[in-house]
């Protein structure tokens, strides 16, 4: 197994960075260009429940973890103190959700074998996990 990290600004600017690791990197284990495509929608949809639409002050780390037949994707958010509490005028309590909306749920079942967001120690997390597909005889591919 290969790991690779990652620290990024917890912006959505920067999540681009991100999709374009895992898509190298599943890539490299062999994913078709769908499955690229899929896992790379499941990280913009998990990525954008650490970051928020505006951004926060604080880092996203992001371990890759490569095995032979499948990439696993976890996300940590690195916030500064206060960073996922509501704007002023906003309501009150934290933005940062730590479970999936019904669509998100939907979406990341169509695309990735498993995923979840949650909390470690009130550190908002995701974790997805994406198998490739075997390749068939016809393909020149082996079982």
């Amino acid at each position: 197994m290969d790991t690779l990290t990652v620290r990024i600004p917890a912006a959505p600017s920067y999540v681009r960075i991100v999709r374009l690791i895992a898509a190298g990197l599943a890539a490299r284990l062999g994913f078709t260009l769908e499955d690229i495509e899929d896992l790379k929608i499941a990280v913009d949809e998990l990525t954008a429940y650490l970051t928020g639409s505006r951004g926060h002050a604080g880092t996203l780390e992001v371990n890759f973890l490569l095995y032979e037949d499948h990439i696993e994707i976890k996300g940590r958010a690195h916030l500064a103190e206060g960073a996922g509490e509501a704007e002023p005028g906003e309501g009150s309590g934290p933005r940062l959700r730590t479970e999936l909306t019904e669509l998100s749920q939907k979406i990341l079942e169509t695309v990735v074998d498993s995923a979840s967001l949650g909390a470690d120690d009130g550190t908002p997390t995701f974790t997805l996990s994406k198998h490739r597909p075997a390749r068939s005889p016809s393909r020149g591919g082996v079982l």
